[in-house]
């Protein structure tokens, strides 16, 4: 089996983001983090692939330093700044000239998302079921992952990012956690459209 691996872009954009962070979440986070760590991230190419126990510890640090509804608001923040970016902005430019920038058009394009950022960490796929209505389904995801209740809780934050990033006012994200020990969940999506 293949190690689970993340761009490296990801992380350092998140070393990035957290340190503009006022105190005393930014010190909190940093000093949870081992220089080791911080490390390899910082001299890593910005397209080089690292293991994904990197990204969980990350995501288990910040839950830590910033605690549940602030790490709520962080990866709504975070969605927005990393569809902007070098990794998923060129896919995001192209999936808005096919099918405009809504909700369901970002369900449609999950996949490739993910798939632009993760290798071997299983897949994500989003599902538009009707009008304002859509699912994402992460499954085969590694252990590393599902271990980390920070790191799933991140997902629903990341959803909630893209009703902000395609002005929705309106909707709710649900998490399905009933699978984990099949290492799979469900976001439901619901909203009202503009």
């Amino acid at each position: 089996m293949a190690e689970p691996l993340v761009r490296a872009r990801h992380l350092q954009d998140w070393l990035a983001l957290v340190s503009r962070e006022p105190d005393p979440y930014r010190g909190r986070f940093f000093a949870g983090i081992e220089g080791r760590t911080r490390a390899v991230i910082e001299g890593a190419g910005r397209w080089d692939w690292l293991p994904v126990g990197l990204h969980v510890e990350l995501a288990d640090r910040l839950a830590d330093a910033f605690g549940p509804a602030r790490a709520h608001d962080y990866y709504r923040r975070a969605f927005r700044a990393s569809v902007r970016g070098a990794v998923l902005g060129p896919l995001l430019e192209t999936g808005i000239k096919l099918m405009g920038l809504s909700p369901a058009s970002l369900l449609k394009w999950a996949g490739h998302g993910w798939n632009s950022s993760f290798r071997d960490c299983g897949s994500v796929k989003g599902v538009v079921l009707g009008p304002g209505h859509g699912l994402i389904v992460y499954d085969a995801l590694p252990a590393v992952c599902t271990a980390s209740a920070a790191w799933i809780d991140s997902a629903q934050g990341t959803a909630y990012g893209a009703y902000d990033l395609t002005g929705v006012t309106e909707g709710v994200v649900r998490m399905n956690k009933r699978r984990l020990e099949e290492r799979h969940f469900e976001l439901e999506l619901e909203w009202s459209d503009r």
